[in-house]
């Protein structure tokens, strides 16, 4: 979890305790959608080139799993997406 997705979990708790359940709720939310979006970002499908900046061929096999790699990558991009507009 990085440092502003904890600050908004403590933010949570300390309103919890407050008896602001539903402001609570809220930021539990917001950090559970900033950690998705992290994960989201740091995940995303890549090539490595054996020898980079001289000739490279890619092939089926390398293009193949790239491109399942990338089309898993969008479905769950996609519903991260849907999340954000369900209110």
């Amino acid at each position: 979890m990085n440092a502003v997705a904890q600050k908004l979990k403590d933010l949570s708790r300390i309103n919890r305790l407050g008896g602001k359940g539903a402001l609570a709720d809220a930021l539990d939310e917001a950090v559970e959608l900033l950690t998705e979006a992290d994960v989201l970002i740091r995940d995303f499908p890549f090539l490595i080139f054996r020898a980079p900046g001289s000739r490279s061929v890619v092939g089926a096999t390398e293009t193949g799993e790239y491109a399942y790699r990338l089309g898993e990558w969008t479905r769950r991009r996609d519903l991260f997406l849907q999340k954000g507009t369900k209110k």
